[in-house]
């Protein structure tokens, strides 16, 4: 029986983990083509001080996935 539980533990587990980097990568790449289209459009860049790419909605969006991460995550811990 314990054996069973294992494995339901591990499916759950590798689905988090995935799931986890799907999100990470999505956030990671919807930010940057926020951050990329922010310079783009000659408002400087973020390094650079720049805050353009506060009025960027691609940037806000990865943001949003980025905090999603975070709040699947704090969820699926109660759960394992």
């Amino acid at each position: 029986r314990r054996e069973i539980m294992d494995d339901a533990d591990n499916r759950k587990g590798l689905m988090l983990a995935l799931s986890s980097s799907a999100f990470i990568g999505s956030s990671f790449i919807i930010k940057k083509k926020g951050l990329i289209r922010a310079r783009v459009s000659g408002s400087g860049a973020a390094s650079a001080g720049g805050h353009a790419y506060l009025k960027e909605p691609l940037w806000w969006a990865g943001l949003i996935t980025s905090i999603a991460r975070k709040l699947w995550e704090y969820g699926q811990s109660f759960s394992l």
